[in-house]
């Protein structure tokens, strides 16, 4: 069973407003993650919240996912995944995280990751494509991490956040090479989000 825990815990600070509320396409941000991880079979889904729960659940109703909470997101991505864990199916042979400022990665490239990690469940699956900017391949997001290093979730420092995790001497990486720009977007400010709505040519 693969689990999935959506990060939408943060503040927001440079967007000035939750980025999980943000319309694309007619939905909200958090509601694209969430329906990619649907189409993908993602059944255990958790979405993990922090000061502007009550905004975000104004505004977007879960169709089964279940909701942790974060009462300290500054302390960063490491922290909202703990909460997350403490929610996920007891039985999860590992679990997916995905960003909720991500709403454009395709449906198909969640499809290709769990393909991936059913012949790689021993490692953690990361996307990676090519990025025209600096002409390299790029590390991305979602990714998987099995359940046999959940204990370095809750090892880290802080303030390290997944790098700590994805980079320990312990872990075993598979890279999964998909041609989706999108899992090495993220939207950050308001240019960013301004890009990603602007009609292309």
């Amino acid at each position: 069973m693969l689990s999935a825990i959506i990060l939408a815990a943060g503040d927001s600070a440079r967007m000035g407003r939750p980025k999980a509320v943000l319309q694309w396409r007619g939905k909200p941000f958090i509601e694209h993650v969430c329906a990619a991880l649907r189409s993908a079979g993602v059944e255990d889904r958790v979405v993990v919240l922090g000061r502007s729960s009550k905004e975000i659940l104004s505004a977007w109703t879960p169709a089964e996912e279940k909701v942790a909470l974060n009462l300290k997101p500054e302390h960063g991505q490491l922290s909202s995944l703990r909460e997350g864990l403490g929610v996920v199916s007891e039985f999860t042979e590992a679990f997916m995280v995905c960003l909720v400022d991500q709403p454009a990665v395709l449906p198909e490239t969640y499809k290709k990751l769990v393909e991936f990690w059913s012949y790689n469940k021993d490692s953690i699956v990361i996307p990676r494509t090519f990025r025209a900017a600096d002409s390299r391949l790029k590390r991305g997001h979602p990714i998987i991490i099995p359940a046999k290093y959940r204990s370095l979730c809750f090892e880290g420092p802080l303030e390290k956040g997944l790098h700590w995790v994805t980079h320990n001497p312990l872990a075993s990486i598979a890279d999964l090479e998909v041609k989706d720009p999108e899992v090495v977007r993220d939207i950050d400010t308001p240019e960013d989000y301004e890009a990603l709505v602007r009609p292309q040519n």
